[in-house]
């Protein structure tokens, strides 16, 4: 079994009376769907209909992580994106019984290729990577910091982590949301979310989520070019394998059959 410490995720946890009823007005996935057993990945969006961050979240029923007595959503994103969020969210939690922690000093996450006993903590599992499952732990546990093979995995799964820089940049369509089910047509009403279906039912889009590899080292945010000075695309999220990386990215559809690079590298989609 590999394990592997993923050191540049946190947790917020939203706690109260209110929590699932304030944080599905602000989200991408029906909260209603939680379960014990059942995690979802969804994001956070803004009123222009823009993804703030992706997040995995989970309903600590039985409350192996968080205080007794209280509802409480606990949410894994990007370590960077999370005193934003905080921030965020705690602009629209006054009007709510719900409160904001930031539970990233005591609450631990690891990617795990099985799933480990339950006594060591929540065990999460995902619809859009059924081959992989997450701990959720306050245990101290032996794991590997080399986050790249993990890295691989959520890249071949669709998924896409945002850090700060990226906030507010995409709409979930362009990560690949509509497609992998990180959005619920079906549920009610949420920020932005009146922008992202119009998009969905009525819009052509012009850019795409895709997963390629890049010859050499490149990192989030590389502009992708098809020949001219103008960007056609960026990186989204890498993981070194090799001589070569990783991407998944978001890039306009009028290129994918074109020669694209970059830092004047060869990047190839998968087809």
């Amino acid at each position: 079994m590999t394990v592997t410490a993923l050191t540049d995720q946190g947790i917020l946890e939203i706690r109260g009376r209110d929590a699932v009823k304030f944080l599905q007005g602000y989200c991408t996935c029906d909260l209603l769907r939680l379960t014990e057993n059942q995690a979802l990945y969804g994001a956070i969006t803004n009123i222009q209909g823009r993804v703030e961050t992706t997040f995995v979240a989970i309903l600590d029923t039985a409350h192996v992580l968080t205080p007794v007595n209280e509802p409480s959503i606990l949410l894994r994103m990007s370590r960077t994106c999370l005193p934003y969020i905080k921030d965020f969210l705690a602009k629209y939690a006054v009007f709510s019984k719900a409160t904001l922690i930031d539970r990233s000093q005591d609450i631990v996450c690891f990617g795990c290729d099985e799933a480990l006993p339950e006594p060591y903590g929540l065990a999460v599992r995902i619809p859009q990577r059924p081959k992989a499952y997450e701990l959720w732990t306050s245990a101290p546990i032996h794991a590997s910091s080399d986050l790249d093979t993990w890295k691989a995995r959520e890249i071949h799964a669709g998924l896409a982590w945002l850090d700060q820089q990226q906030s507010g940049k995409y709409q979930p369509f362009e990560l690949g949301m509509a497609d992998n089910g990180g959005i619920d047509f079906q549920k009610g009403c949420y920020l932005g979310q009146e922008i992202i279906a119009r998009v969905h039912y009525r819009g052509k889009t012009k850019t795409v989520f895709r997963v390629g590899s890049a010859e050499g080292a490149c990192q989030p945010g590389d502009p992708i070019y098809a020949g001219s000075a103008k960007p056609c695309g960026e990186v989204i999220n890498t993981s070194a394998t090799g001589a070569a990386t990783d991407c998944s990215v978001v890039i306009q559809t009028d290129v994918l059959t074109q020669s694209l690079t970059i830092q004047s590298r060869p990047f190839v989609l998968q087809s």
